[in-house]
């Protein structure tokens, strides 16, 4: 090779490196045009991903060293300021130098929790307000779900369609064959059409997963998590999680919030977890009261205060765009760690 054609080559090529919190790391080089998730499927480096859009998050990493760029048209559940704080889609991201990036679950969490594609078989339908459906259906015997944690979410393909969707289940592990959802109806979209117009008990569904890395981490610590609608469902699992594990000693804050009263869902539920769980504290907020409401009147994520955090608080969010984001930046200021804060992107505009 001349050393004209060993400069070019120089030119085009970065080293990745890929640290998992287990303490596992992956060395692979990068071509010209590779995302750094190409570069991990390319060369076996076990990284959580699921849609390669840009839209699911699953692949979310953190830049530690080095200079990584983004594709700003694909990258669909990526807050800003998670951009400013280094957080990049492996599936969109590609390395403009030789960078160590951060991925926040052990090196055999792909492993661990490997994603399966089953049945599932509606058991009860209920309309819980004007536009959300709660489903609850029971697994195909022979399928294998053991390995889902509470948090994560799966695909559901609409019956008589092609399409799929992704919905988080507010059931845990120890509630299966059974799975539970919360699902949002719109006024358009082929799995709110379904859910409106035709779907009954008896249905059968398609089901792909689990995926994700928005989940319950297990350390015993303060935990607040902010939901906006039906991003209450994956607390609802972590909620139910803590309380089976006997989790007592540290305070479990959920923030629950909707526009107007009529949207609210899901309270006598979380009064009897109230009642269960000495140590959560459950603030049921919103933010344009049209009645008599006589709880608090705020977007849920102010109701979170100094008081409320401690040095190790780990916190989860799980709503709109925005208010993800308005949610993260006030935690930060509150001073909640930014590694110690984990996003979910509740999204409509797929329904």
């Amino acid at each position: 090779m001349s050393s004209a054609e060993a400069v070019a080559v120089q030119e085009v090529t970065s080293k990745v490196t890929y640290r998992f919190n287990d303490g596992v790391e992956f060395e692979a080089i990068s071509g010209e045009g590779d995302t750094l998730l190409d570069v991990a499927r390319n060369n076996e480096v076990p990284i959580v991903h699921q849609c390669l859009t840009g839209s699911c998050a699953s692949c979310i990493c953190r830049v530690d060293t080095g200079d990584v760029s983004m594709d700003s048209d694909r990258v669909m559940s990526l807050l800003p300021s998670e951009a400013r704080e280094g957080f990049r889609l492996t599936c969109t991201a590609y390395a403009d130098t030789d960078c160590v990036v951060d991925l926040d679950y052990p090196s055999t969490f792909s492993e661990d929790h490997a994603a399966s594609q089953s049945v599932i078989t509606i058991e009860e339908l209920e309309w819980v307000n004007h536009n959300t459906v709660r489903i609850t259906a029971e697994l195909d015997e022979d399928a294998e779900m053991e390995n889902f944690e509470a948090g994560q979410y799966v695909q559901l393909k609409v019956p008589g369609t092609e399409e799929w969707r992704s919905y988080s289940m507010s059931s845990t592990v120890r509630d299966l064959p059974e799975l539970t959802f919360y699902i949002r109806v719109l006024d358009d979209g082929v799995m709110s059409n379904y859910l409106r117009d035709r779907a009954a008990v008896g249905d059968t569904l398609e089901i792909d997963g689990p995926y994700g890395v928005f989940y319950l981490r297990e350390e015993k610590v303060p935990q607040i998590m902010i939901a906006g609608g039906t991003g209450l469902a994956p607390m609802m699992s972590m909620i139910d999680t803590l309380r089976l594990s006997n989790f007592r000693r540290k305070p479990v804050i959920l923030a629950f919030g909707c526009s107007f009263e009529k949207d609210l869902f899901a309270q006598d539920e979380l009064e009897l977890r109230g009642n269960w769980m000495r140590n959560l504290d459950v603030r049921t907020c919103v933010s344009r009261p049209e009645g008599d409401w006589d709880g608090l009147t705020m977007r849920a994520q102010y109701s979170i205060t100094k008081d409320d955090i401690t040095e190790d608080t780990i916190a989860y969010l799980c709503g709109p765009p925005a208010m993800n984001e308005a949610a993260r930046e006030h935690l930060e200021e509150l001073g909640v760690k930014g590694e110690n804060i984990h996003v979910e992107l509740f999204d409509t505009a797929h329904a």
